[in-house]
């Protein structure tokens, strides 16, 4: 068990060295976007606009890039295995932990990343968001949560669509990119219909479990631009949905261990 924990600890290290800048870049382009941004425009460039409120326009921006920043330092981590497929055909590790280690690294970078801007915007937004300070911090707490869930699955689709890339590589060569978005807009296109043909939403939405009390816990919003309207949860759609992500990243993981090894 120590043997294995140390080679485990040892792909996290490999991780680390070779992506902790990420983790640097996310957190000091956050504050700087965030923080120092609204500062430089209001003074230069949107006299009009409240700072308060452009703060909280780059903040959401800025969590919007996190969510591209984790699929390309993903996208780059498993990308620099694959061109030294000696690391994963002679790794004692299956090919789910040397995925998994990248992927929660990945996580990790995000999470971090978001703490950052998250701090920068809601704490300094004092003429939006009123209330104490265990208001503000659950404000935050909420973001990060559903950022998180945000993450876990981009990651594992975009892992899911790189599969299917390689696997098309192998076989049709330079088309395989072309092929793999052209799946991409298909499954978002009918996926949804597909759902709504076969009645699983109705299937889905039982367990509701109302989360409107948690607005008692967060502080007042004081403009019209940013409305909260928390709703509900459904035990069985967060089941159904925990249990296709984890399906997903094993049956991929398998697939891509085919891949590397044929």
């Amino acid at each position: 068990m120590i043997k294995g924990d140390g080679k485990l600890k040892g792909l996290l290290l490999k991780e680390w060295a070779l992506y902790k800048s990420w983790l640097f870049g996310s957190a000091v382009m956050g504050i700087g976007v965030v923080l120092v941004l609204p500062i430089l425009l209001k003074r230069y460039l949107i006299t009009e606009i409240p700072i308060q409120e452009i703060r909280i326009v780059l903040m959401f921006i800025m969590l919007v890039f996190s969510v591209i920043n984790i699929i390309f330092q993903f996208n780059n981590s498993i990308n620099y295995d694959n061109t030294k497929k000696d690391m994963w055909l002679h790794n004692p590790h299956s090919m789910h932990t040397l995925i998994g280690v990248k992927f929660l690294f990945s996580l990790f970078i995000y999470f971090i990343g978001n703490v950052f801007i998250t701090s920068g915007g809601i704490y300094f937004l004092s003429d939006i968001f009123v209330g104490n300070f265990a208001h503000l911090l659950n404000l935050q707490l909420l973001l990060l949560v559903l950022m998180f869930f945000v993450g876990i699955f981009v990651n594992i689709a975009w892992l899911f669509f790189w599969a299917i890339y390689l696997e098309g590589k192998y076989w049709i060569g330079k088309f395989s990119l072309i092929t793999t978005v052209a799946i991409v807009f298909l499954m978002a296109s009918y996926l949804p219909k597909l759902i709504s043909f076969l009645s699983l939403d109705k299937v889905l939405n039982q367990g509701e479990i109302s989360l409107k009390f948690i607005e008692n816990y967060l502080p007042t919003i004081t403009t019209s631009n940013f409305i909260l309207n928390i709703g509900s949860i459904y035990i069985v759609e967060e089941l159904f949905a925990w249990i296709i992500f984890i399906l997903l990243f094993w049956f991929t993981c398998k697939w891509l261990e085919r891949v590397v090894t044929r």
